[in-house]
Formats: C-alpha cells, sequence, structure tokens
C-alpha cells in the first residue's frame, strides 16, 4: 500500500484516479503473495511503521474505520503518501461491502487531488526536479548541495547534439529546455534562486539582479610566506555556512533531506494597534517553507606570484544561503609575513649585504640563495671602492609581477661595511703606511671654511 501510494503521487505519475492506484497495490500484494509462496522473499512488509521515530505507528489496523480515521488525520497534516496509504490497506481487506468501498475511494481520490493541488501550488516557486527531467536524469545524489557537475555536462552535450534544431527542426522548445535547465544547474546561484523562488528571480538575478537581496559577504584571512608570493602555491582554509537543503520543500522524503532543519524566516515590520487611536511597530517572523543545513568545506585559494600582503581573493556565491536571495561572497585577504632577509619594496626586492673593510677597499663576490633556491652571483671588481650606503641594483631577480609572472623587479644589493673594533699599534703602523703610499694619509689639521665636494681624490703620501 505504501509503495502504490508513492508510486501514486510521484511527480512523474501524479495519479489522481482511484481505481488506477488501487490496481497498483492489488499487482503489488499480488507480487508479494506469490514471493511468499515461492520462498523467494524480496520484501517483507514491517509490521511497524516509522519504527524509532514519534511517527511510530502499527502498519495493520483491526477495522476499516480506523484506517480511514487515521488517514484523514494524516491528510489534515498534509501527509498525503501516509493517507493514500492507509485508505489503500482499508480498501484491499477481504469482503470489503460496496458501500464502504465507494466511501473510501471517494475520500483518497480526494487526498489524491488535494496532493496534486498542493505540489503544483508549492512548484510555483521552483521544482529543480523539472530541470532534471529536461536533461533525462535523476536528482539523487546525497550531498545537499553539489551536483554531479561531470555528469550533467556529458549529458548536456549529448542532448543538445541529438535535439539541435539543425540536426531535428521540430525540436526547437525541447533544445531549448535543456538549455535552459543547464544553465540553471551548473550555476550555484541560478540553482539556489529557481529552486527557492521559480524562474521569475532567474531572470531578475541575469538582468543585474538589482533588485534581489543578498546575504552578506563573509571576510576570511589566509597569512603566508614571502616564498609563497614568489613561487606562486595555494592554501585550503575551512568554510562552515548555511545552504539551502535543494529540493527538499519539494521533496522532504529524499535521504539528503533527513538532515534539515526550516530555514530563517523573514522578519517583517507590521503595526499592532494598543487602542483605537494608538499603534505601536512591531516585528515578526514570517516563517520559511523551505529547509537548511550548515555545510562545512575546505576552500582551495589560489596564492597568485607577485600577490601583495592586503590583496583580496574573491570567490563569489560561498557565503551562507538565504531563500530567494543571491548568495554573498567568500573574500580571502592575503597577508604576508615578513622575511628575514629579503624585504620587499612593490615589486622589488633589498638585500642587505655586510663586507669587510678589505673587500670595500679591494672589491668582493658572493652567492645569495633567492627565494626558490636559485643562486645569486655578484661582485665588486677590484679597484671600485664600497661606500657606506652603496649598492647594486640587478634586473629581473625582484619580484614576480602579478598582471605578468614571467616579467620581475629589481634585486637591490645594499652594502654595509664591517668595521674592525680596534687596530694593534703594529697593525696601525702597516696600515698608515699603506694607505700614504696611496695617497690616503690625513686631512689637514685645519677645518677649511669651504666644504670639499665630491669624494676624496688619491694624493701622493706627504703631499698637502
Amino acid at each position: 500500500a505504501q509503495a502504490a501510494a508513492r508510486v501514486a503521487l510521484n511527480r512523474r505519475n501524479q495519479i489522481v484516479d482511484g481505481e488506477v492506484v488501487l490496481k497498483i497495490a492489488k499487482e503489488l500484494q499480488a507480487l508479494l503473495t506469490s514471493e511468499a509462496e515461492s520462498g523467494n522473499l524480496g520484501y517483507l512488509p514491517p509490521e511497524t511503521l516509522d519504527a524509532g521515530s514519534p511517527r511510530q505507528r502499527p502498519r495493520q489496523l483491526k477495522t476499516g474505520g480506523l484506517y480511514s480515521r487515521r488517514a484523514v488525520d494524516h491528510a489534515k497534516k498534509e501527509e498525503f503518501p501516509d493517507a493514500v496509504a492507509d485508505l489503500l490497506r482499508a480498501l484491499l481487506r477481504p469482503n470489503l461491502d460496496a458501500t464502504a468501498r465507494d466511501k473510501l475511494m471517494a475520500t483518497m481520490v480526494d487526498f489524491l487531488k488535494k496532493a496534486d493541488k498542493k505540489r503544483a501550488k508549492v512548484a510555483q516557486d521552483g521544482d529543480l526536479s523539472e530541470l532534471f527531467d529536461a536533461l533525462e536524469m535523476d536528482d539523487d545524489g546525497t550531498k545537499i548541495t553539489d551536483i554531479d557537475m561531470a555528469a550533467l555536462k556529458k549529458k548536456y552535450r549529448e542532448l543538445s547534439v541529438k535535439y539541435h534544431p539543425d540536426k531535428n527542426p521540430e525540436a526547437g522548445p525541447r533544445f531549448n529546455s535543456i538549455r535552459d535547465a543547464y544553465e540553471i544547474l551548473s550555476d550555484p546561484t541560478k540553482t539556489v534562486l529557481y529552486d527557492t523562488g521559480g524562474m521569475d528571480l532567474v531572470r531578475k538575478h541575469e538582468g543585474g539582479g538589482g533588485d534581489l537581496s543578498r546575504t552578506e559577504n563573509v571576510e576570511k584571512q589566509v597569512t603566508v610566506d614571502l616564498k609563497d608570493v614568489y613561487v606562486g602555491t595555494a592554501r585550503n582554509i575551512g568554510n562552515s555556512r548555511r545552504v539551502v537543503c535543494r529540493s527538499c520543500r519539494l521533496h522532504p522524503e529524499l535521504p539528503r533531506c533527513q538532515q534539515c532543519k526550516r530555514c530563517p524566516g523573514v522578519m517583517q515590520q507590521r503595526q499592532r494597534w494598543l487602542n483605537d487611536h494608538q499603534y505601536t511597530m512591531e516585528t515578526m517572523e514570517i516563517p520559511s517553507d523551505e529547509k537548511c543545513t550548515q555545510d562545512s568545506q575546505q576552500i582551495s585559494i589560489s596564492i597568485e606570484k607577485g600577490m601583495l600582503s592586503g590583496d583580496r581573493i574573491n570567490h563569489p556565491g560561498m557565503a551562507s544561503q538565504l531563500p530567494k536571495q543571491i548568495p554573498g561572497d567568500l573574500v580571502v585577504s592575503v597577508m604576508v609575513r615578513p622575511h628575514a632577509l629579503f624585504q620587499r619594496f612593490g615589486s622589488d626586492l633589498a638585500v642587505t649585504v655586510n663586507v669587510s673593510l678589505y673587500e670595500a677597499l679591494l672589491g668582493c663576490e658572493r652567492e645569495l640563495e633567492h627565494l626558490d633556491g636559485h643562486i645569486v652571483r655578484f661582485s665588486v671588481p677590484r679597484g671600485s671602492v664600497v661606500r657606506p650606503g652603496s649598492g647594486l641594483e640587478i634586473l629581473g631577480e625582484g619580484m614576480p609581477l602579478r598582471e605578468d609572472p614571467t616579467s620581475f623587479g629589481r634585486l637591490i644589493i645594499k652594502f654595509g661595511i664591517d668595521f674592525p673594533d680596534a687596530i694593534d699599534e703594529s697593525g696601525g703602523t702597516a696600515l698608515e703606511n699603506a694607505l700614504r703610499g696611496i695617497g690616503l694619509g690625513p686631512e689637514p689639521l685645519r677645518v677649511p671654511r669651504t666644504p670639499r665636494r665630491g669624494p676624496r681624490q688619491g694624493r701622493r703620501g706627504g703631499e698637502l
């Protein structure tokens, strides 16, 4: 009886002829009887329905009247599959008189029509099952939010070729329904809008969405190393949000809908009269017919080469959902940790390299391990003097440019000179003689009135 009721009320069948439903129930009962006689039992009807739940009840009752009364109770709660099933159990009882049969049948037809009317009414806000039907697919997924996109795309390609107007001129409407279904189901935002508000909301969204509300954006932050924005990488962050349970308003019997609860209602202002002359405004909640649940998933954040600290990555539609609203965005801010060696200035990098006094005067060579491990070699040739604060520029060894990752900024080498803390007597004498020998003796005792410009020119030892 329960199986026949589900067949009758299935959206694809929508049977309102009571005799047809009874015939289906009798055929299923005959099949079960045949299996029992052959010993090949494929299904045993339970003695208790909805065991372990608050709706637990016995499957079999003693009289047709008890079945009828329980069916009416189910119908008052709009539990039409259970109501029709109870009436079928009463109609399948042996030795049922014609008058009782006619009353039970009339009641069942009434419930079938009410169920069909209810389905049509709630489907006005969008029935995703119709879109799956257009693509000849079943929405039997166990996940609330995920649709098998690979299967969806494969089916769309197959049907769009089969029903393309160029090959099948009379299939224009069918081709359009396939295209529309794919465009909605392949876009998570359109899917939510169609599921909770029908095609009108989808069209508004496609027109710019000016009349549609949006849920709030979610702001998150990810911290990375300088190396990460030099070579590029990816990071995963957790994102927990409220999602509208797909198709659960119309098809709460789906297994995935069992974890869902009612969505938050819409808050509205209304007048409440205190007396004939005064009223106050109060906020009231309009309960939602949709079902929602919490969904947690890891989101992959692409850290691009050349990103700056404070750059933001936008993931559209990944904020919490509400019925008939455009989901907000997940906005991730990238923060870059300071590096122990490299300093960043836009697309340039700078490092400070200390050299000895010997190297400052006589030249030096260095090797620098870059952020990605490659070696940068640079030198100051003998004969050039490294002065405090001087440096080198190496083109193409800075940070990659985000807009063109194959181009790089500069690497700036800043020199620091390590002067000795002290020089002993013998070393000082040798150093003095060497410096005087290349014309770098002491300056005059008297400070000149006009400061000398530019670096000091070498002069012969003893020359003033």
